[in-house]
């Protein structure tokens, strides 16, 4: 459990878990000090009575800021964007990341987005906050099973995909060994060929020699048997 808690300031993730706690810390403080302010009826009155977890001095400087335009400004428009809302959360002051991460599966690490909209738009007895709220998470349901769709198509495509190119590389990598056998075998058909036929020629010019040497050798007898024999006479 201490691990769990543990933080290390040179990872990203930790760091802005650390700012999001404190600027979320800072907003609670300032809007439990705004509802103590806004039951006076005026600055003046309010300056009487500082908060008890303030001193006079931060006290007066949360009263010059309650009354500030700026700050006026913003309360009223914030006012008027929360009276448009058509649903509401029933989270409390629980932010959607900290529903999301006690929602956060264990094994696989996913949250699924439907789930995570109904947990903080329904009550403690699963009951909607309201009517709108549930046609947008039956719109989201609808959205998901259809993109849910989309991906196992997607996956079924890739697999196709993949087989096609297997099956493919396999057909090229048979007839390639193909080739290069047919290839081998005719180097070798030839090469008999080639040998066959210098045998022959080999042969043929033995007995062509052959036949020159024994036409030389019976002129060369006719000769000399022509000159000695003729002088005996």
């Amino acid at each position: 459990m201490q691990d769990h808690f543990d933080l290390d300031y040179t990872r990203h993730e930790d760091v802005r878990t650390v700012v999001e706690t404190m600027m979320t810390a800072r907003r609670t403080h300032r809007n439990r000090m705004h509802a103590y302010f806004k039951k006076f009826p005026s600055k003046e009155a309010a300056l009487l009575k500082p908060h008890p977890d303030t001193t006079e001095e931060q006290w007066k400087e949360l009263c010059d800021l309650f009354t500030s335009e700026a700050f006026m400004k913003r309360s009223e428009q914030n006012k008027k964007n929360r009276s448009k809302l058509t649903v509401n959360h029933a989270a409390g002051s629980r932010s959607f990341q900290r529903t999301r991460a006690c929602m956060k599966n264990q094994e696989s690490g996913n949250i699924n987005p439907a789930e995570l909209y109904k947990k903080n738009y329904t009550n403690k007895d699963g009951i909607w906050t309201s009517e709108g709220a549930r046609e947008i998470y039956k719109q989201a349901e609808m959205e998901a099973t259809l993109r849910d769709h989309r991906e196992e198509q997607r996956v079924e495509q890739e697999r196709i995909r993949l087989e096609q190119e297997e099956r493919m590389k396999r057909e090229q990598e048979r007839m390639r060994v193909e080739h290069e056998e047919r290839m081998q075998q005719e180097q070798e058909r030839m090469r008999k060929e080639q040998e066959r036929l210098r045998a022959e020629i080999s042969k043929e010019l033995e007995k062509k020699m052959s036949s020159v040497m024994e036409k030389k050798m019976s002129d060369m007898s006719k000769r000399l048997f022509s000159q000695f024999g003729g002088s005996k006479r």
